[in-house]
Protein backbone atom coordinates (compact mmCIF):
# COMPACT_ATOMS: atom_id res chain seq x y z
CA UNK A 1 0.00 0.00 0.00
CA UNK A 2 1.70 3.12 -1.23
CA UNK A 3 0.63 6.02 0.96
CA UNK A 4 3.80 7.96 0.09
CA UNK A 5 2.87 8.70 -3.51
CA UNK A 6 -0.84 7.91 -3.89
CA UNK A 7 -3.61 10.38 -3.05
CA UNK A 8 -5.94 9.39 -0.21
CA UNK A 9 -8.85 9.59 -2.68
CA UNK A 10 -7.32 6.87 -4.88
CA UNK A 11 -9.85 4.06 -5.38
CA UNK A 12 -7.23 1.33 -5.61
CA UNK A 13 -5.52 2.44 -2.40
CA UNK A 14 -8.84 2.52 -0.55
CA UNK A 15 -9.71 -0.96 -1.79
CA UNK A 16 -6.32 -2.24 -0.62
CA UNK A 17 -7.04 -0.88 2.88
CA UNK A 18 -10.34 -2.75 2.88
CA UNK A 19 -8.94 -5.98 1.44
CA UNK A 20 -6.09 -6.06 3.95
CA UNK A 21 -8.49 -5.41 6.84
CA UNK A 22 -10.87 -8.10 5.59
CA UNK A 23 -8.04 -10.64 5.51
CA UNK A 24 -7.30 -10.26 9.23
CA UNK A 25 -10.32 -12.20 10.50
CA UNK A 26 -11.97 -15.40 9.36
CA UNK A 27 -15.32 -13.98 10.47
CA UNK A 28 -15.14 -11.06 8.05
CA UNK A 29 -17.25 -11.37 4.91
CA UNK A 30 -15.44 -10.58 1.67
CA UNK A 31 -18.67 -10.77 -0.32
CA UNK A 32 -20.35 -7.96 1.59
CA UNK A 33 -17.13 -6.21 2.62
CA UNK A 34 -18.07 -6.52 6.29
CA UNK A 35 -15.03 -6.40 8.58
CA UNK A 36 -15.59 -8.27 11.85
CA UNK A 37 -13.58 -8.98 15.01
CA UNK A 38 -10.71 -6.80 13.87
CA UNK A 39 -8.72 -3.95 15.41
CA UNK A 40 -7.79 -1.41 12.76
CA UNK A 41 -5.13 1.19 13.55
CA UNK A 42 -4.48 4.08 11.17
CA UNK A 43 -2.05 6.97 11.44
CA UNK A 44 -2.16 10.32 9.69
CA UNK A 45 -3.40 10.13 6.08
CA UNK A 46 -4.26 6.48 6.65
CA UNK A 47 -7.27 7.72 8.60
CA UNK A 48 -8.50 9.65 5.58
CA UNK A 49 -8.03 6.62 3.34
CA UNK A 50 -9.98 4.37 5.70
CA UNK A 51 -12.76 6.89 6.24
CA UNK A 52 -13.11 7.50 2.53
CA UNK A 53 -13.19 3.78 1.82
CA UNK A 54 -16.09 3.46 4.27
CA UNK A 55 -17.83 6.50 2.78
CA UNK A 56 -17.52 5.01 -0.70
CA UNK A 57 -18.96 1.67 0.39
CA UNK A 58 -15.81 -0.31 -0.34
CA UNK A 59 -16.14 -2.01 3.05
CA UNK A 60 -17.96 -1.60 6.36
CA UNK A 61 -17.38 -2.32 10.02
CA UNK A 62 -19.31 -4.80 12.13
CA UNK A 63 -19.88 -3.84 15.77
CA UNK A 64 -17.13 -6.27 16.77
CA UNK A 65 -14.52 -4.19 14.93
CA UNK A 66 -12.57 -1.39 16.59
CA UNK A 67 -11.02 1.48 14.65
CA UNK A 68 -8.22 3.40 16.38
CA UNK A 69 -7.28 6.61 14.58
CA UNK A 70 -4.06 8.51 15.25
CA UNK A 71 -3.55 12.12 14.09
CA UNK A 72 -5.86 11.90 11.10
CA UNK A 73 -5.98 15.12 9.03
CA UNK A 74 -9.73 14.94 8.49
CA UNK A 75 -9.95 18.59 7.40
CA UNK A 76 -6.60 18.41 5.66
CA UNK A 77 -3.25 19.81 6.72
CA UNK A 78 -1.64 23.17 6.09
CA UNK A 79 1.55 21.17 5.52
CA UNK A 80 0.03 20.12 2.20
CA UNK A 81 -0.48 23.75 1.23
CA UNK A 82 2.92 24.78 2.56
CA UNK A 83 5.00 22.21 0.64
CA UNK A 84 3.35 23.20 -2.64
CA UNK A 85 4.06 26.88 -2.06
CA UNK A 86 7.61 26.15 -0.94
CA UNK A 87 8.31 24.09 -4.05
CA UNK A 88 6.92 26.99 -6.11
CA UNK A 89 9.50 29.29 -4.53
CA UNK A 90 7.20 31.25 -2.21
CA UNK A 91 9.44 30.65 0.81
CA UNK A 92 13.18 31.15 0.97
CA UNK A 93 14.23 31.14 4.63
CA UNK A 94 13.27 27.58 5.52
CA UNK A 95 15.25 25.57 8.02
CA UNK A 96 16.42 22.14 6.92
CA UNK A 97 14.43 20.50 9.71
CA UNK A 98 11.14 21.44 8.06
CA UNK A 99 12.22 19.70 4.87
CA UNK A 100 13.13 16.65 6.95
CA UNK A 101 9.50 16.66 8.07
CA UNK A 102 7.85 17.37 4.72
CA UNK A 103 10.24 15.85 2.20
CA UNK A 104 11.90 17.35 -0.84
CA UNK A 105 10.46 18.94 -3.95
CA UNK A 106 8.51 18.30 -6.04
CA UNK A 107 5.59 17.70 -3.71
CA UNK A 108 4.13 14.22 -4.15
CA UNK A 109 0.50 13.66 -5.13
CA UNK A 110 -0.04 12.27 -1.64
CA UNK A 111 1.09 15.48 0.05
CA UNK A 112 -0.89 17.65 -2.35
CA UNK A 113 -4.05 15.66 -1.67
CA UNK A 114 -4.07 16.58 2.04
CA UNK A 115 -4.23 20.33 1.35
CA UNK A 116 -6.63 22.03 3.73
CA UNK A 117 -10.31 21.59 2.92
CA UNK A 118 -11.78 24.60 1.10
CA UNK A 119 -8.33 26.19 0.97
CA UNK A 120 -6.59 27.74 -2.00
CA UNK A 121 -4.92 24.46 -3.00
CA UNK A 122 -8.01 22.27 -2.65
CA UNK A 123 -10.47 21.25 -5.36
CA UNK A 124 -14.27 20.89 -5.23
CA UNK A 125 -14.05 17.10 -5.70
CA UNK A 126 -11.57 16.74 -2.85
CA UNK A 127 -13.59 19.08 -0.62
CA UNK A 128 -16.66 16.89 -1.16
CA UNK A 129 -14.63 13.75 -0.45
CA UNK A 130 -13.36 15.38 2.76
CA UNK A 131 -16.93 16.00 3.94
CA UNK A 132 -18.00 12.44 3.15
CA UNK A 133 -14.93 11.04 4.93
CA UNK A 134 -15.66 13.14 8.01
CA UNK A 135 -19.16 11.68 8.25
CA UNK A 136 -17.80 8.14 7.97
CA UNK A 137 -15.13 8.94 10.55
CA UNK A 138 -17.62 10.25 13.10
CA UNK A 139 -19.84 7.23 12.63
CA UNK A 140 -17.16 4.56 12.83
CA UNK A 141 -14.10 5.61 14.83
CA UNK A 142 -13.83 3.87 18.21
CA UNK A 143 -10.87 5.68 19.75
CA UNK A 144 -8.51 8.43 18.67
CA UNK A 145 -5.43 10.45 19.47
CA UNK A 146 -5.44 14.14 18.52
CA UNK A 147 -2.68 16.48 19.61
CA UNK A 148 -2.78 20.02 20.94
CA UNK A 149 0.98 20.61 20.95
CA UNK A 150 4.01 19.89 18.77
CA UNK A 151 6.23 20.01 21.87
CA UNK A 152 6.26 16.28 22.29
CA UNK A 153 8.61 13.73 23.79
CA UNK A 154 12.26 14.69 23.29
CA UNK A 155 13.69 12.58 20.46
CA UNK A 156 15.50 12.80 17.13
CA UNK A 157 12.20 14.09 15.69
CA UNK A 158 12.09 17.11 18.01
CA UNK A 159 13.97 19.64 15.80
CA UNK A 160 11.87 18.99 12.69
CA UNK A 161 8.66 18.98 14.74
CA UNK A 162 9.49 22.31 16.33
CA UNK A 163 10.20 23.70 12.89
CA UNK A 164 6.99 22.33 11.41
CA UNK A 165 4.85 23.45 14.29
CA UNK A 166 6.18 27.00 14.21
CA UNK A 167 6.98 27.63 10.52
CA UNK A 168 4.09 25.96 8.71
CA UNK A 169 1.21 28.47 8.66
CA UNK A 170 -1.20 26.34 10.67
CA UNK A 171 -4.65 27.71 11.40
CA UNK A 172 -4.13 26.99 15.09
CA UNK A 173 -1.21 26.66 17.49
CA UNK A 174 -2.83 23.43 18.65
CA UNK A 175 -1.07 21.09 16.23
CA UNK A 176 1.36 18.16 16.22
CA UNK A 177 3.64 19.87 13.63
CA UNK A 178 1.61 18.48 10.73
CA UNK A 179 -2.01 18.07 11.83
CA UNK A 180 -4.10 20.52 13.82
CA UNK A 181 -6.27 19.39 16.69
CA UNK A 182 -9.39 20.79 14.97
CA UNK A 183 -8.59 18.88 11.78
CA UNK A 184 -8.00 15.66 13.70
CA UNK A 185 -11.38 16.05 15.38
CA UNK A 186 -13.07 15.66 12.01
CA UNK A 187 -16.34 16.87 13.47
CA UNK A 188 -16.10 14.97 16.75
CA UNK A 189 -17.01 16.88 19.90
CA UNK A 190 -13.78 18.24 21.43
CA UNK A 191 -15.32 17.55 24.86
CA UNK A 192 -14.85 13.83 24.13
CA UNK A 193 -11.09 14.27 24.45
CA UNK A 194 -9.33 14.09 27.79
CA UNK A 195 -5.65 14.39 28.62
CA UNK A 196 -5.33 11.11 30.49
CA UNK A 197 -4.15 7.85 28.94
CA UNK A 198 -7.33 6.32 30.37
CA UNK A 199 -9.43 8.43 27.97
CA UNK A 200 -10.61 6.58 24.87
CA UNK A 201 -10.37 9.85 22.97
CA UNK A 202 -6.98 11.15 23.99
CA UNK A 203 -6.10 14.84 23.66
CA UNK A 204 -2.33 14.67 23.82
CA UNK A 205 0.69 16.97 23.76
CA UNK A 206 2.75 14.99 21.28
CA UNK A 207 4.26 15.59 17.87
CA UNK A 208 3.32 13.67 14.74
CA UNK A 209 6.12 11.14 15.17
CA UNK A 210 5.11 10.50 18.79
CA UNK A 211 1.52 9.74 17.81
CA UNK A 212 2.81 7.21 15.28
CA UNK A 213 4.59 5.31 18.10
CA UNK A 214 8.01 6.20 16.69
CA UNK A 215 9.34 7.41 20.04
CA UNK A 216 8.31 6.51 23.60
CA UNK A 217 6.12 7.59 26.48
CA UNK A 218 7.01 10.78 28.30
CA UNK A 219 8.20 10.38 31.86
CA UNK A 220 5.89 12.77 33.66
CA UNK A 221 2.86 14.15 31.79
CA UNK A 222 -0.23 11.96 31.43
CA UNK A 223 -0.82 13.69 28.10
CA UNK A 224 2.41 12.21 26.70
CA UNK A 225 1.94 8.48 27.15
CA UNK A 226 0.71 7.02 23.82
CA UNK A 227 2.06 3.52 24.48
CA UNK A 228 0.38 3.34 27.88
CA UNK A 229 -2.83 4.64 26.30
CA UNK A 230 -2.79 1.96 23.62
CA UNK A 231 -2.08 -0.74 26.19
CA UNK A 232 -5.00 0.42 28.35
CA UNK A 233 -7.24 0.72 25.30
CA UNK A 234 -6.79 -2.91 24.44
Amino acid sequence: MNTIDEEWTNDTLQQKFCDFSLSMSETSDTETGSIANTIIVTHSMGGLVMASALANGKCNFEESTTWVSLSAPMLGSMAGDFIQEFCRGDYTNIVAGVLDLLGQCPATSSKKSVSYQNGKHSFPKTNAADTAAQQAYKGNVSAAICSKSYHGVFSKFTPSSLGGGSMIPHKSEENDALVEFQSCLGGLDPELFGDSYWDRFYGVKLNHADTGFLTRDGLFKDSQKPFKWFECLL
